[in-house]
């Protein structure tokens, strides 16, 4: 089930009357069993996964929290959850990739491997919800959070719909205490809702979608479908394909959990309009940057250590996140690749003193460098859903020869890339302002509304597509 389809449409129908006329536990109940729903509707095996790894770690921080209990043993219940979160993940997300790496090495020394291969399915938001239910151990184990006492709260807190299957990656001190306790639903939060999910929609069914077909085209043989400068058209359709689906998704999100009384991180802000990675992090995937800062970078030492450590912390936490992206070489070198920004960044900084600066004329170049930086970066994460990596790494060395070939003429998919890319960062632009909805006059807000719609109607795609992040 995905937001942009009929089915969600008749879902929201059912769920949104009876959680209006529900008190507190009893919308609670209702909410759960219809995350439940929502997330079997994939594939209705996977959400005993969910549960087991709900209950394995309301029950694990309940124990880590009991009055008396040592560091040893809090230490040790830690590590049981950690290793059953880890070990959930690993089997089916990288065993398969692992596996098959292996057996690849062997063969060139000249050794037969013969073991049985797992064709794993790998199950929808499984990256996210295991991520989110770690950082709740955690915390309860860093005395940071009590434990939850009532697990339908717990279960909610993890399940939750709207975040389920592609985020944002939201902390337990932050919803946890929005779902065990009654919520009042305001109507600036209704306004603001209906009009992020339809910025969503925009985002979705016109940018991303509009742009998606460009963008297959171009991954779809074994090298650039061009053999000139023209190849970047399809670069940056996928650039803007993944803004408008990550970034949609998570504005329907934060949208569906307004109408109900909760309220979501932001996830994005202007990623494509920053001078440089640090910012682009800070304005990209923000849940996943933060998590992984809390919970990698900053106990790896951060840049507590000294310069060369600072250096290793950041290319382990970038390399992390890129396979936390996905199982493939491809996915590990995008998240060097995006290290080595941020070293080469810092590096900068340590020697001349000097930042960018955040007005003026002097910015705009700086930001349209990093565009194009971004843009590389997103060639070699579009590679690793194209099969063997000898088929990604000869894909990415005929694009980057086709990228440096002059064009003798401007190729027709250059057109809708261009609008489509213009009305990103059009919205990234005014993400400040968009945010405020609620604050708009009346005559704006309906003036907003209706654009929003005219969009959706005469632009938008009504295929259904699913999202690319539910396959992270």
């Amino acid at each position: 089930m995905v937001f942009n389809s009929l089915t969600f449409l008749l879902f929201c129908a059912v769920v949104f009357p009876l959680y209006y006329r529900l008190g507190f536990r009893a919308q609670n109940g209702m909410l759960l069993a219809a995350s439940y729903l929502f997330y079997g509707w994939w594939d209705w095996r996977f959400t005993a996964l969910l549960l087991a790894t709900t209950t394995v770690d309301y029950v694990l921080a309940l124990k880590m929290d009991a009055p008396g209990r040592g560091d040893r043993a809090r230490r040790a219940l830690l590590i049981t959850s950690l290793v059953a979160n880890l070990g959930v993940l690993g089997v089916f997300k990288y065993f398969n990739f692992f596996s098959q790496s292996l057996r690849e090495a062997l063969l060139q020394v000249g050794i037969q491997p013969d073991w049985p291969t797992l064709n794993l399915i790998l199950p929808v938001g499984i990256s996210f919800y295991t991520f989110l239910s770690m950082s709740y151990t955690i915390d309860v184990y860093r005395r940071e959070l009590p434990a939850a006492r009532r697990f339908v709260d717990f279960a909610l807190f993890v399940s939750y719909f709207p975040h389920l299957v592609a985020g944002p990656i939201v902390r337990a001190s932050y919803l946890l205490p929005q779902c065990s306790r009654p919520r009042r639903v305001t109507a600036a939060q209704v306004r603001d809702g209906v009009w992020l999910f339809l910025l969503g929609m925009v985002k979705k069914v016109v940018i991303a979608d509009g742009l998606g077909g460009i963008a297959d085209a171009g991954f779809a043989s074994q090298g650039a479908p061009v053999a000139d400068a023209n190849s970047w058209w399809y670069i940056l359709a996928f650039t803007f394909q993944i803004y408008g689906d990550f970034s949609g998704y998570s504005d329907m999100a934060r949208g569906l959990a307004k109408t109900m009384g909760f309220e979501l991180v932001e996830n994005f802000r202007a990623p494509y309009l920053v001078s440089g990675p640090s910012q682009f992090w800070q304005n990209w995937h923000i849940s996943l940057s933060t998590w992984l800062r809390d919970y990698l970078y900053i106990p790896l030492g951060g840049n507590r250590n000294g310069r060369w450590l600072t250096y290793r912390n950041l290319m382990l936490t970038m390399l992390l996140g890129g396979l936390w992206h996905g199982a493939g070489l491809a996915y590990l070198l995008w998240g060097l690749y995006h290290g080595a920004l941020l070293c080469v960044q810092r590096v900068w900084r340590e020697l001349t003193g000097w930042r960018a600066p955040a007005e003026g004329w002097l910015r705009w170049p700086l930001v349209a460098g990093f565009f194009g930086l971004t843009t590389l970066g997103w060639l070699i994460f579009r590679a690793g859903a194209c099969g063997p990596e000898i088929r990604q790494g000869a894909l990415i060395a005929d694009y980057l020869r086709a990228m440096a070939t002059p064009a003798a003429t401007l190729a027709p998919v250059a057109w809708p890339v261009l609008v489509l890319g213009a009305l990103a960062l059009l919205m990234q632009a005014g993400y400040a302002s968009l945010e405020r909805f609620s604050h708009w006059s009346p005559r704006r807000q309906a003036l907003g509304l209706a654009v929003g719609l005219a969009l959706v109607v005469m632009l938008g795609n009504y295929e259904g597509a699913q999202f690319i992040y539910f396959q992270f």
